[in-house]
């Protein structure tokens, strides 16, 4: 009788921990080793900071589970600390009207801000993930990846690019490989267009007598675009107090680009004013500022194109890979690349 080959362990670099980073590990099974790099913090765009007690997400405001796949797969995984946002979404228009508007789906975040969903995500996967790991060089050497960091160079079995389009056309063009696809998705990753968004959190020490938890703009070139209340998400704010985050529309951030975040943070709380209806928000007692200098994709590779690297395993994911600059898709993307990866590992993927 034959004897019983155990199959080695396969090992998988993903570099990037956001959310699409930890769909891929996740989507990945249990015998596959999975190291997580990431250059600055787990996370990504589903960034949350903290001051004064507060918790307030100032990239992704929420995280949406319309499709019912997904809805199951982050609910078992995140557990209790995913929690709901039960006040609706509003619309207004340009000469700020606000109205109803139809809720479709409900929308999360995490216990202590949105990037705990992504922790979450990523411990369900038991990856082992590495803060602060910039990766500044690729190799394919004899069906093997090197990934070479200002610390070491490791060897894995494949590697998935969950990195931004830009920071994915950098590693392409200067990797080590021998395919004449690297050219051509370097070159497709290094055009996608993105446009910059300002996102400000303003605070005050009153509570906002209103009922809605957002307000999204009907003309999204308008110069505010989104208000979120962040005292609508349990455990983020004390009570008595309310902290709003403004995203500003992509016209407004590119044409303001040389703004001094003061000036930013007090021009939008004048703006926001007039639109909630309470002249006390002109004056914050405290504010804070992030501009994402390339927040939002438009438009991304063919999806033929993404499976052509499959075969010398390797995967790209990301927000730029679906097209559209959104959480879901996002986490969508990660989930399909470690799938496929397993796939061409001969492996059942978890999802």
């Amino acid at each position: 009788m034959a004897a019983q080959v155990t199959p080695m362990p396969r090992s998988v670099c993903v570099v990037g921990g956001g959310i699409a980073g930890a769909g891929t590990a996740y989507a990945l099974p249990e015998d596959v080793e999975v190291s997580v790099l990431e250059s600055r913090s787990v996370g990504g765009r589903l960034a949350s900071r903290r001051r004064e007690g507060c918790v307030y997400d100032h990239g992704a405001d929420h995280l949406r589970l319309a499709d019912d796949d997904r809805a199951e797969l982050v609910k078992a995984v995140v557990g209790d600390t995913l929690i709901e946002i039960p006040e609706p979404i509003h619309q207004f228009e340009a000469d700020g009207t606000i109205t109803d508007r139809p809720d479709e789906f409900t929308r999360w975040s995490g216990e202590n801000g949105i990037d705990g969903i992504v922790w979450a995500v990523l411990e369900a996967a038991g990856a082992d993930v590495e803060e602060g790991a910039t990766v500044t060089g690729l190799a394919c050497d004899d069906g093997e990846w090197v990934v070479s960091t200002g610390r070491d160079s490791r060897r894995f079995d494949a590697i998935v690019l969950a990195t931004p389009a830009a920071a994915t056309a950098v590693l392409l063009e200067a990797a080590n490989w021998d395919a004449p696809v690297r050219r051509r998705l370097a070159d497709v990753a290094a055009d996608v267009p993105h446009q910059p968004v300002d996102v400000v959190a303003l605070h005050y020490p009153f509570e906002l007598d209103v009922s809605y938890y957002g307000l999204v703009s009907v003309e999204r070139a308008s110069d505010v675009v989104w208000l979120g209340r962040q005292e609508c998400k349990p455990g983020h704010v004390p009570d008595g107090e309310s902290l709003l985050t403004v995203q500003l529309g992509t016209l407004w951030s590119a044409a303001n680009a040389g703004a001094r975040p003061q000036e930013t943070a007090l021009e939008v709380a004048h703006r926001v004013a007039p639109l909630v209806g309470d002249d006390r928000l002109r004056e914050p007692d405290w504010w804070d500022h992030h501009r994402w200098g390339r927040g939002l994709p438009s438009g991304g590779p063919e999806a033929s194109l993404c499976d052509r690297t499959l075969e010398y395993d390797l995967a790209v994911a990301g927000d730029w890979v679906a097209g559209v600059g959104q959480a879901h898709a996002a986490l969508d993307s990660g989930l399909a690349a470690g799938r496929k990866l397993a796939e061409q590992f001969g492996l059942e993927p978890v999802v």
